[in-house]
């Protein structure tokens, strides 16, 4: 049985800076690491913005709600109604937790202070022989107890945990961009993982809420890109093709897989959302596993704009240009 008191985030990217985020409002003392101070400080402010964007989320979601509900059905809500959808709607948390919140926070640069962690979650970048060795390393400072989580997206848990001395205790807990809206996150056993952990990372997962409500865990095999990012990679890679075949406009094609096919952001948008130097990382990495995937044509797209270091909001310019967004 795992008890998960405290919790570790190694890398304070922008999953990392989230995965902190949500373990924080949800009550953890979370210990965050960074390869240095100046890293660390980056990562704390990102932390410290997510939570400000979740207040505020928070202490306007019942007036959002009333504005919604007029304009809908062309009403006029009485006082007495907006007051009761206030009471229902009434923040989980306001401005003046915001310091207590992020008191729960313990920023270090030192594995030492994992010591005491019941589960620590990896967020580094996705490159397998980093992750290997940083199990391998978590593994001389954390409790026998702890549980290892990786937040890969496209290697199997089998394979990262394999320099280990237990491999059992580690298990894949696969967030999604961004994990403080998206509810979804894939739990993936690694052959060797111990049963029992992975029932208790599912009711941890399932007790989890994030900005909008409760998280999602589902349970699925150790294979590379699990199921989300393994359909995702296809229909991505082939939206690529599209636009290098001349069919369709960059921002047409997406507008047509959001109005034609019901998602919430076009693949091109997604792309520059996730960061095209992950997507090449996921795709190479995929590749690996199982030769020529996701389609039977490779696309240069990615690696033209990733030449011209363009690789998404990250950098203000991907497919889109956000020079002007901020």
């Amino acid at each position: 049985m795992v008890f998960i008191r405290k919790v570790g985030v190694v890398g304070l990217g922008t999953m990392g800076s989230a995965i902190a985020t949500i373990m924080i409002i949800n009550g953890y003392p979370t210990v965050v690491k960074e390869i240095n101070e100046e890293f660390l400080k980056k990562g704390m402010a990102r932390v410290e913005s997510m939570l400000d964007e979740f207040i505020e989320f928070q202490e306007t979601k019942a007036d959002r709600e009333i504005k919604d509900i007029e304009r809908k059905y062309g009403i006029k809500l009485t006082e007495e109604q907006k007051e009761q959808i206030r009471r229902v709607r009434a923040p989980r948390v306001r401005k003046e937790d915001k310091d207590k919140i992020l008191g729960r926070l313990i920023p270090t640069t030192n594995f030492e202070d994992f010591k005491d962690c019941d589960l620590i979650i990896e967020a580094v970048f996705e490159d397998l022989k980093l992750k290997q060795d940083l199990f391998k390393t978590l593994e001389e400072y954390v409790s026998p107890r702890a549980v290892l989580g990786t937040n890969t997206s496209s290697f199997m848990v089998t394979d990262i945990s394999s320099k280990m001395e237990k491999p059992e205790r580690a298990i894949g807990i696969h967030f999604f961009n961004p994990p403080t809206l998206l509810p979804l996150v894939e739990i993936a056993p690694g052959l060797r993982t111990r049963n029992d952990i992975v029932e208790d990372i599912v009711d941890f997962i399932n007790n989890l809420k994030n900005f909008r409500g409760a998280m999602l865990p589902i349970v699925v095999k150790d294979s590379p890109g699990f199921v989300v990012n393994r359909i995702l990679g296809a229909m991505m890679s082939e939206a690529f093709h599209v636009y290098e075949e001349g069919l369709a406009t960059i921002r047409d094609i997406d507008l047509a897989m959001k109005a034609g096919a019901g998602m919430p952001m076009g693949p091109f948008e997604l792309a520059d959302l996730v960061g095209l130097d992950i997507m090449q990382h996921v795709t190479e990495s995929f590749r690996e596993y199982y030769g020529v995937f996701p389609t039977t044509k490779i696309s240069t797209l990615l690696r033209k704009y990733i030449s011209a270091g363009w690789l998404g909001k990250k950098t203000k310019r991907g497919f889109y240009d956000y020079t002007h967004k901020e």
